[in-house]
Order: structure tokens, then C-alpha cells, then sequence
């Protein structure tokens, strides 16, 4: 990993509808402690300090939160590391929306680490402590209507995507392995069996307060690069996964 800028932008920060609840800082601190779970878990972040108590500033704007931590995760040969993320309040809980990392030396007076750090320090925020879990095994919360409609949307854009860029199948349908998955994750992934591809399915779109993919009511698919990445997701979709046949449209 470069010791320069991390950036992970999983969306655009827009107007929230009025169906979502204001922002408390104990609902805020939970979606973030979530997210870093989902990141260790799913995305192999090798840094995250787990089973240790980090520092994080926090602000609440209405539906909103921005938190800014310089000690949740120790990145070799980085002096100083900041993370920042931001929170939306949806109906169904809160969200992680963004998360930002950066090298603090190498890149304070970068106009984005600005801008995030604005977000947080342009008053006066919360200094929170926050205990990790020293362990980040998946946890998945009951099914619900909004978990149900978000898996009906992961199966249709998955067809779309096959139908429109994907290896054909003769028959017209595609066995495939889809991971469980939580409606605060930013992504989710499926295992296509007759190719062995592994795909990303990205849960949050333009519209951070939207668990069906905005407007389009479709979720992006991008194929994992084969190697050590797409065989560790592929273990963890086989483990946490279900196997279905999806259609091509």
C-alpha cells in the first residue's frame, strides 16, 4: 500500500429525506465500529487497531455525522495516519457512507484531507473513546423488508450485469454463490461457479440515504481481479453465502 492518500469514496453526500432520524453520537460511534468490522472482515484491512481504545472527534449535523480518528490503525512506515468517515442516518439505522485515509505528513494541505477535516473541526466536536472488538467474525442481522428488497435488487443487477458484459451461459441462467450481508455494508459479492469469477456488488449509491441503488433501482457489479484478493473473498462467500441459479436477462 502507498503511504500517500487511502481513499475509499463509497458515495456522494446529498439531501436526506425526512424519513431519517437525526444522529445520535452512540448511533454514530456503532455504525462506524460496523463498518470497521466489515473492512476487516471483508476488504483484509490489516491495520485497523481491533481490541484496542482509539480516539475519534465527532460532529453531528442534523442526519448527518463526520468523525476524524489519527489512531485507528497503525500503518507501517506512516508516523501519523488520520481516518476520516462520515455517517448518514438512513431509516433503518446509520450508515457509513465515505471513508477517507490519509498520511497526515505527506498530505496535510491536500484540498480533500481539508475538506474532510473542515467537516469535523468547523465547530466544536465530541472526543469520544471507542473500544474495538478484538474480533470481527460477520454477524447478520435478521432478515427484514429492506434486506429483502436490497437481495431482490443484488439478483437483478447481477443479471444485468451478466446479460450485459458477463460470459453467457447456454441455458440462459448462471449458478452463483452470493455472501449475506448486512444493509449498513457499502458492498457485497457473489462467486459465478462456471467461470470462478468473483464480482463486487456495490450497496450505496449517489443518494446516501437510498438502500435500492437511487433513482435507477440497480446496484453497480465489477468483476475482482483474479489473485490472493478474489480467493480470500471467494472463501468468505462460500462460508457466508447461499447458492442460487440467476437468470440472464
Amino acid at each position: 500500500m502507498k503511504a500517500g492518500l487511502l481513499a475509499i469514496v463509497l458515495t456522494v453526500l446529498t439531501a436526506a429525506p425526512a424519513a431519517a432520524a437525526d444522529l445520535t453520537a452512540a448511533s454514530a460511534v456503532e455504525a462506524l465500529v460496523r463498518h470497521v468490522c466489515f473492512s476487516r472482515t471483508w476488504w483484509g484491512d490489516p491495520y485497523v487497531r481491533l481490541g484496542q481504545t482509539v480516539t475519534v472527534d465527532l460532529r453531528i449535523e442534523g442526519r448527518f455525522a463526520y468523525m476524524w480518528s489519527e489512531d485507528m490503525r497503525a500503518v507501517p512506515r506512516v508516523r501519523r495516519w488520520a481516518d476520516s468517515y462520515a455517517v448518514a442516518g438512513r431509516s433503518a439505522g446509520p450508515v457509513v457512507v465515505q471513508r477517507s485515509g490519509y498520511n497526515i505528513e505527506l498530505l496535510r494541505g491536500d484540498p480533500a484531507y481539508e475538506r474532510e477535516r473542515r467537516r469535523v473541526y468547523a465547530a466544536q466536536p465530541q472526543r469520544v473513546r471507542v473500544d474495538l472488538p478484538a474480533t470481527c467474525d460477520p454477524r447478520f442481522d435478521p432478515e427484514g423488508p429492506v434486506k429483502a428488497e436490497m437481495k431482490a435488487l443484488v439478483a437483478s443487477s447481477l443479471s444485468t450485469a451478466l446479460a450485459t458484459w458477463g460470459r453467457r451461459p447456454p441455458r440462459g441462467g448462471v449458478r452463483m454463490t452470493l455472501a449475506n450481508f448486512n444493509t449498513d455494508y457499502p458492498e457485497t459479492f457473489a462467486w459465478r461457479h462456471d467461470t470462478g469469477e468473483v464480482l463486487r456488488i456495490g450497496l450505496i449509491s449517489g443518494d446516501p440515504m437510498s438502500y435500492t441503488g437511487g433513482a435507477y433501482k440497480r446496484y453497480v457489479v465489477t468483476p475482482v481481479a483474479r489473485g490472493p484478493v478474489a480467493i480470500q473473498l471467494r472463501r468468505l462467500i462460500q462460508r457466508y453465502g447461499e447458492t442460487r441459479i440467476v437468470a440472464v436477462r
